[in-house]
C-alpha cells in the first residue's frame, strides 16, 4: 500500500475542533461536557482547545498508545503508561466526559480506554463521548464526533510533531 502523507497545519486543527464542538452542541442525546481527557500525546491539543470553546475546566490526561514510534510497529493492545482512570473515579462518577484524540487509526487507543471506563464505573455511573479531529475508514471504533474522516493510506502528520 502506498502511503499519501498530508500534513495539517494550525488552521485545519482550529476548523476540526470547531466542527467537533458544533456537532457537540447540536447533539440532543448529551448534556453539558463537565470533563474532558485527552489522549497523550496527540489529543491533548485538541483537547485544550476544546476545553476552551466548551468552557470545561476539567481536563485530565490519559497516556495510552498503539503505536511504537521506535520500531514502527503497532502494538494490537496498546500500552498504558499513565491512568486517568483512579483520579475520574473520584472526582467525575455521574459526568458527562468526552475522551479526545487527534487521530483514530485503528482504534485501539479510544477503545481501550472507554472499555476499561466503563469497566472500572457502575453501569450508567458516566456518560462517556468520544471526539477526533481525524478518523480512518478502516478503524474498529468509530468515535461519537468526527471532525474529518481519511482514507487508511493517508498518514496526518500534525503541527505540534516534527516534519516526515
Amino acid at each position: 500500500m502506498n502511503i499519501n502523507y498530508k500534513k495539517i497545519d494550525w488552521a485545519d486543527v482550529d476548523e476540526c475542533c470547531q466542527v467537533i464542538t458544533q456537532k457537540i452542541k447540536t447533539d440532543k442525546k448529551v448534556e453539558d461536557i463537565e470533563a474532558i481527557v485527552g489522549l497523550s500525546r496527540g489529543g491533548l491539543v485538541p483537547a485544550t482547545i476544546l476545553a476552551n470553546w466548551l468552557n470545561v475546566r476539567k481536563v485530565y490526561v490519559h497516556g495510552y498508545h498503539s503505536y511504537d514510534e521506535t520500531t514502527k510497529t503497532r502494538n494490537k493492545h496498546g500500552v498504558m503508561y499513565q491512568d486517568v482512570v483512579y483520579d475520574l473515579m473520584k472526582s467525575v462518577a455521574g459526568h458527562n466526559i468526552l475522551i479526545v484524540d487527534d487521530l483514530c487509526d485503528k482504534g485501539v487507543t479510544m477503545k481501550g480506554l472507554v472499555k476499561r471506563m466503563y469497566k472500572k464505573f457502575h453501569e450508567h455511573a458516566i456518560n462517556i463521548r468520544t471526539a477526533t479531529l481525524y478518523c480512518k475508514e478502516g478503524s474498529e471504533f468509530v468515535p461519537d464526533y468526527i471532525a474529518s474522516p481519511c482514507t487508511d493510506d493517508t498518514w496526518l502528520c500534525f503541527p505540534w510533531e516534527p516534519d516526515m
